[in-house]
């Protein structure tokens, strides 16, 4: 029996990375694999990407308003851009102002161009420094 409506999947990893001011290859996280959900790569159908959300900690030298700016790119050196950048707040904590997340709509069809293809999440923040430590992404088939 053919699929029905729409399927949900929320992937989500723990890490410890930097952020700083810039992009860095070094800094950034193949998410078409990230645990709870299919693969994006090998295989997959189309996919709409839905909701990226990312917490961070340790953070330090930012001001009252704080971003982040994130990209997708199809290739782990940055260059072959899918999602364009977006930059948000961060939500920064209530009684702890060195924890803060950002949770960005997307809504972008993603369609893997062959069976190796990888999404790479890039990120930096507009000033000082955090450590990402916890990346979710929603997607729906």
């Amino acid at each position: 029996m053919p699929k029905v409506g729409s399927y949900f999947h929320n992937s989500s990893e723990a890490i410890s990375i930097a952020a700083t001011n810039a992009y860095a290859v070094a800094r950034s996280k193949n998410i078409t694999n990230l645990s709870g959900r299919p693969q994006l790569g090998a295989g997959a159908n189309r996919f709409m990407l839905r909701t990226l959300y990312i917490e961070m900690d340790t953070l330090a030298g930012l001001s009252a308003a704080p971003t982040l700016t994130t990209r997708l790119t199809s290739d782990q050196d940055g260059d072959k851009v899918k999602v364009g950048d977006v930059t948000a707040s961060i939500s920064l904590g209530v009684t702890d102002p060195t924890k803060g997340a950002v949770t960005i709509a997307i809504d972008f069809a993603y369609a893997p161009d062959s069976g190796t293809d990888n999404l790479f999440l890039f990120w930096k923040l507009d000033q000082g420094t955090a450590t990402i430590k916890r990346i979710d992404l929603l997607t729906e088939e």
